[in-house]
C-alpha cells in the first residue's frame, strides 16, 4: 500500500507523462488499471476470509515477502521469463510489470516513509488501539479521490473491473515462474490471477459505502479486529490532511532516522511520478529490443525495499515515529 485508489490514481497520471511512442504499445492500457496494485493483490487473494487469522497472516506473509525482498532479482526473472516463452510483446505481460507492479513498488517506497512515521505503525499492533496505518491509508485515498474529482465514489468498484480475456495465460505463468526462481514459491501466478477478479469484489464490499452503514459496523469490531477501521470510504477526506505533511515540517524515515526530509505527500506522490516515467520509458526501450541483460535491469531498477524505501533484504525495525 498506500490504498488501492491513492495507486489507481497513479497509474492513470503516469498515462498523461508517457511519449506518445511508448503509449502506441500499449493500446488499452486504460482497461489494465488493476495491475497498479501491484504485491498488494496478494493481499486481496480470498480476501474474504481474512477474518480467519490463518488465512490473513499468509496472504500478509507472501505480500511483505515480495516487498522486502529481491525486487531486482524477480523483475529481471519475470523479464527473462517473458523473453525465453516468446510473450515479452504481448501488452498484459509488459504493462503488469512496467506501469503496474514495478511502479506500485516504487510509490510505496516513495511513501511509506512518511504514512509510517505519521501514522506510528506498519502491521497491526495488538498493543495499540487501532492500526493507524491502514486507517491513514483509508483516509489518503478519500483526500486523494477529493483532490483528483474522483465522482461518484460509492459505484468507485466498477473501475476494478477487468474483462477475463484481457488476462493471457503467459502472464499467468511467467508469474508462477519468475516467483519460483525468486522466492521458492509456487503457484504464486495463480493466485494474482484469482485476485484479479476478486478486487472489485474487494472494492464494493469493504470500500464503498454510500449510506455509512459499514462505517458503523467496521469501527464496532475494530477492538476485535485490528483494522476494520481502514474500510469505508464514507470518511471526511479532512481527517487525512495532519499525516500529509502540508506544511513541510521535518520528519523522519522511521526506519533510519538520520534521514531527515521536509517533503509532503504530494511532493513525493509527483517525485515518484516523475521517476517512475524515467523507468517505464527505459523498460519499453529494454523490451523492444529484445535483450535482457541483467545488469541493464538491475543498473534501471532500484534496490528498494517498499516498506522502508531503503534497501532489500534488510531487517527493519521502527526507530523513530511522531510524537502526537
Amino acid at each position: 500500500m498506500p490504498g488501492p485508489i491513492t495507486h489507481d490514481i497513479f497509474y492513470k497520471e503516469l498515462k498523461k507523462k508517457l511519449k506518445a511512442e511508448t503509449l502506441e504499445s500499449f493500446p488499452n492500457y486504460d482497461k489494465y488499471n488493476i495491475f497498479a496494485q501491484g504485491h498488494d493483490f496478494l493481499i486481496y487473494y480470498n480476501f474474504y476470509k481474512i477474518w480467519k487469522k490463518k488465512k490473513l497472516d499468509g496472504n500478509v506473509e507472501l505480500s511483505v515477502l515480495l516487498q522486502e525482498n529481491n525486487f531486482q532479482e524477480f523483475i529481471y526473472n519475470y523479464l527473462k521469463c517473458a523473453k525465453e516463452n516468446g510473450s515479452i510483446e504481448k501488452e498484459d505481460v509488459r504493462l503488469f510489470i512496467g506501469a503496474g507492479y514495478i511502479m506500485h513498488h516504487i510509490l510505496d517506497g516513495y511513501l511509506h516513509p512518511l504514512i509510517i512515521y505519521y501514522a506510528g505503525d506498519h502491521t497491526p499492533d495488538p498493543n495499540r488501539d487501532t492500526w493507524m496505518h491502514g486507517l491513514v491509508e483509508n483516509l489518503i485515498d478519500i483526500y486523494m479521490m477529493k483532490k483528483y474529482d474522483r465522482k461518484n465514489q460509492y459505484k468507485l468498484y466498477k473501475d476494478f473491473h477487468i474483462e477475463r480475456e484481457l488476462i493471457s495465460k503467459d502472464l499467468i505463468e511467467i508469474l508462477n515462474q519468475s516467483a519460483n526462481k525468486t522466492y521458492k514459491k509456487d503457484y504464486v501466478g495463480q493466485k494474482f490471477q484469482i485476485s484479479f477478479y476478486q478486487l472489485e469484489l474487494f472494492m464494493k464490499t469493504m470500500k464503498c459505502d454510500r449510506f455509512g452503514i459499514k462505517r458503523i459496523i467496521f469501527d464496532k469490531l475494530d477492538s476485535l479486529y485490528h483494522g476494520a477501521s481502514s474500510f469505508s470510504y464514507n470518511r471526511d477526506y479532512e481527517k487525512a490532511i495532519p499525516y500529509l505533511n502540508i506544511e513541510n515540517e521535518v520528519w523522519c524515515n522511521p526506519y533510519e532516522p538520520s534521514l531527515e526530509s521536509t517533503k509532503s505527500f504530494l511532493d513525493l506522490f509527483d517525485e515518484a511520478l516523475e521517476f517512475g516515467v524515467y523507468i517505464v520509458e527505459n523498460l519499453e526501450r529494454i523490451c523492444r529490443s529484445g535483450i535482457i541483460n541483467k545488469d541493464e535491469i538491475y543498473d534501471l531498477i532500484p534496490n528498494m525495499n517498499s516498506v522502508s524505501g531503503l534497501k532489500c533484504n534488510e531487517e527493519l525495525k521502527i526507530k523513530k515515529i511522531k510524537q502526537w
